[in-house]
């Protein structure tokens, strides 16, 4: 196989193109065009180094050292993420129960983000006509149509491998679907664009009627002590120096690990902020929300997970001490503060559509 098979010149940049046109005849091109991607990537060219990864592999696709050299392509196409999901026991069968409880024979889907295609393919295992899926990423995109053609699905599952601002009504999905899937949420809720994308779909690929999943979404949470958690991330004296002025780089929210981690509830969960995926959500919205001790303790934070609410009773929540693949966030407070029973703790808690703040 030449260069020419596997790379357009013409698609680098000029200064790419200087490097790689004298090295096409070179015995040892694949690794070269592998070092030559991460040399582009660490210098922010970030397309030439996508394309000169690409030509590598495919220059050499049973070299282990091209996979070693070219991994941080599978990281950009498939986050680590996707294999935690599937992993992700109690959210699949969440899914799964609201998939089997809401689709009827004949329905049509459409998914936002078919990643490995696990839920196009529980939809069709509950009796979808026909599953509409768009993915972005056209790498992950051919992986599921792989896995989907594997499972016996490909004549009743379609991906489309496009951005769903992309995705034509009439082109890639013949008309309105009854149904919709999406799993596009991270720990902090919104950062995936929960929101808007499930706007897109009602406004353009939905029935009036169409059923949604889920159909609302909320973030929950407590007062919490931190058993530790503020002495990792802020600094007093260390070895006889005064480092407290480094505190003003201090995080204000981080994970809290799987499960929640060492933490002690200081208080009942109440829901901080929730949005009906019915309606459109405003640009902005903050709330007033008062936190009330239930027993005495020294708070440092604000544990606050998701709820997914899928209708029919079915709910999916990641609740400390619950292991899942999102993991709970803790916002810290300014400063320690020292409670019992009954003490109230007011928060604002506000969002910009695509983040949550708690202050």
């Amino acid at each position: 196989m030449k260069l020419s098979d596997v790379l357009d010149l013409a698609d680098l940049s000029v200064a790419a193109r200087l490097f790689v046109s004298p090295l096409a005849e070179h015995p040892d091109l694949p690794e070269r065009l592998a070092k030559m991607s991460l040399l582009f990537r660490g210098k922010e060219q970030k397309r030439d180094a996508r394309l000169l990864a690409q030509a590598a592999r495919n220059l050499a696709p049973e070299d282990f050292r091209i996979r070693v050299l070219t991994d941080w392509l599978n990281r950009r196409a498939a986050p680590l993420w996707h294999f935690k999901i599937i992993h992700d026991r109690l959210r699949n069968e969440a899914y799964a129960r609201a998939l089997t409880h809401f689709v009827k024979p004949g329905m049509t889907v459409f998914e936002i983000g078919t990643g490995t295609g696990i839920l196009a393919m529980l939809a069709a295992r509950a009796g979808a006509a026909h599953v509409y899926t768009c993915e972005r990423r056209p790498e992950v995109a051919q992986a599921a149509r792989d896995i989907i053609a594997r499972n016996g699905l490909a004549e009743r599952i379609s991906v489309i491998a496009k951005d769903a601002c992309a995705v034509q009504l009439g082109a890639d999905i013949p008309e309105r679907a009854d149904l919709f899937v999406a799993e596009i949420v991270d720990n902090g809720l919104l950062g995936e664009n929960v929101l808007a994308l499930t706007e897109l779909a009602r406004a353009e690929f939905l029935r009036p009627d169409a059923i949604l999943i889920p159909q609302r979404i909320s973030t929950v949470g407590y007062l919490v002590s931190g058993r530790g958690h503020r002495e990792a991330y802020y600094m007093d004296s260390t070895m006889g120096f005064d480092l407290t002025p480094f505190n003003r780089f201090a995080p204000l929210v981080i994970s809290s690990g799987k499960g929640g981690g060492d933490v002690e509830p200081l208080s009942e969960a109440v829901e901080l902020y929730g949005f009906d995926l019915h309606a459109d959500a405003e640009s902005a919205g903050a709330l007033q929300v008062s936190l009330t001790a239930n027993q005495s303790g020294v708070a440092e934070g604000v544990m606050r997970w998701l709820r997914l609410d899928f209708g029919a009773g079915i709910l999916f929540e990641n609740r400390p001490p619950q292991i899942s693949s999102w993991e709970p966030l803790l916002h810290v407070l300014p400063s320690s503060r020292v409670v019992s029973a009954g003490d109230r703790v007011d928060i604002e808690v506000s969002h910009t559509r695509d983040q949550i703040f708690i202050s």
